[in-house]
């Protein structure tokens, strides 16, 4: 098999160099195996920016224990819940949420980076957009969170936004509003004070 020099960046050459290093592999091997790896997933119609994000996605699932279900299972099971105790499947979804914004926490302090990464992250919410907004008002750092296709019927949307509400405690944030209609959720919130 011929070899092809492939021109990459330096930062990118050394990142190579120290995993081939740390899988002991040689640099020749691990670059095919990535390369083979990324055009298998464009080959089935993905790109290169799914990598990552699919492999966060898959190992947060991993590491808080969580199974994909399908959209209309989910609906299903939340709307005959939801009519026989709705306090308590809220109260399961905000705690659900809480404990994916503490394992969001381990790698993330700052919500600013969640907001900036949260392409990675969508995939674990059964929504089709995530969007967060951080600013300042009166110098306050403010988060507006937008969830647009959070479900097909009013309780899985408040589902859906109790989950969101239980990730953002883990955060310094206050809520200060939150609206909720079928499908689309936004929350505003203002950053606390940190205590050191």
């Amino acid at each position: 098999m011929a070899r092809t020099n492939i021109a990459v960046d330096e930062a990118t050459a050394d990142l190579l160099a120290d995993e081939a290093t740390k899988e002991n592999k040689s640099l020749y091997a691990l670059t095919n195996e990535a390369l083979a790896a990324v055009l298998k997933i464009c080959k089935s119609g993905g790109s290169p920016k799914e990598v990552y994000s699919s492999w966060r996605w898959s190992r947060i699932l991993k590491d808080t224990d969580a199974i994909p279900l399908p959209g209309d299972l989910m609906e299903r099971l939340m709307k005959k819940v939801y009519l026989s105790d709705k306090d308590w499947l809220l109260k399961e979804w905000f705690d659900e949420g809480k404990r994916v914004g503490s394992y969001l926490l381990m790698y993330a302090e700052d919500f600013r980076l969640v907001a900036s990464r949260v392409e990675e992250l969508q995939g674990f919410l059964p929504v089709k957009r995530v969007e967060i907004e951080i600013k300042e008002e009166q110098g306050k750092g403010i988060a507006v969170v937008r969830v647009i296709g959070a479900g097909f019927s009013p309780e899985s949307t408040r589902c859906t936004e109790q989950f969101v509400l239980g990730i953002l405690s883990a955060y310094p944030y206050k809520i200060t509003n939150s609206r909720v209609s079928e499908g689309m959720i936004e929350i505003r919130a203002e950053e606390e004070k940190r205590s050191r």
